[in-house]
């Protein structure tokens, strides 16, 4: 037997399942060497494999994968392996590859091996590309701009245009749907006009300190011989005094 012979897939994606297999490999000579180029994705699923070995003393192929996203489940495999020759290469260049990994020898899971029983291993390059989160953004002026000043401009441009603050409440609802009574009512009127002047005008009050005027219950005669009116508490007004205070002239 010879060498194995070269395959080289061109294609958006390629599916194995069911152990699928993409392979180039040989009982006694070279293994030989895998080419995929894909621009969507390389699917490995139930035991799929893609494989270069050299079962011999031959050398293991090189795998020189190009795809956005790889992913390999169920005992899926990418091999280059070799027996008493060296283990080829395995160049991967991805943006994303799940399940698959990198191991020294086969295991029940997902590999990547390029290993060798009695040579040298192989050489496993895994290019992980990931996308750059800056590609899609907006550098954003260092300058905040005012927005009271683009609503004056978009109102400006229209000369039928008004706009009027009208507090919470959003929109008015559609006329052909309910209407909703529990609206919040929210004074936005500047009060501090207001109670400003309401400061200016405040009533002043000031207690007076006079006596209170009391009705007079008797009357004295003082030194001048003047009658004098007087206030006397518990003392009821007697007869002869009213009588004689009637008879005065004055």
């Amino acid at each position: 037997m010879g060498d194995a012979g070269k395959i080289q897939i061109n294609a958006n994606s390629v599916t194995l399942n069911n152990q699928g297999q993409v392979t180039a490999t040989t009982a006694s000579g070279e293994g030989g060497n895998i080419n995929l180029n894909l621009q969507s994705d390389l699917i490995l699923r139930n035991s799929s494999l893609i494989d270069t070995e050299a079962l011999d003393i031959g050398n293991g192929g090189n795998i020189t994968i190009n795809s956005p996203v790889i992913a390999g489940f169920e005992n899926s495999d990418i091999i280059a392996n070799a027996v008493e020759g060296n283990g080829g290469n395995i160049d991967i260049t991805t943006q994303g590859i799940f399940g698959l990994e990198f191991r020294e020898q086969l295991t029940p899971e997902n590999d990547i091996t390029a290993s060798s029983k009695f040579g040298v291993s192989g050489m496993v390059a895994i290019n992980n590309i990931s996308i750059d989160p800056t590609s899609g953004l907006t550098e954003l002026p260092v300058k905040l701009a005012d927005s009271s000043q683009k609503i004056a401009t978009g109102c400006s441009s229209n000369p039928n245009s008004t706009f009027v603050a009208t507090g919470r409440g959003g929109i008015p609802h559609n006329p052909s749907q309910l209407s909703n009574f529990y609206f919040t009512w929210s004074d936005i009127r500047d009060l501090s006009a207001y109670q400003k002047l309401n400061n200016n005008n405040t009533e002043v009050r000031t207690i007076s300190s006079k006596p209170a005027i009391v009705e007079a219950t008797d009357f004295v005669r003082n030194s001048k011989g003047e009658i004098e009116l007087v206030a006397l508490e518990n003392r009821p007004l007697a007869t002869k005094q009213v009588a004689e205070c009637r008879g005065l002239g004055t």
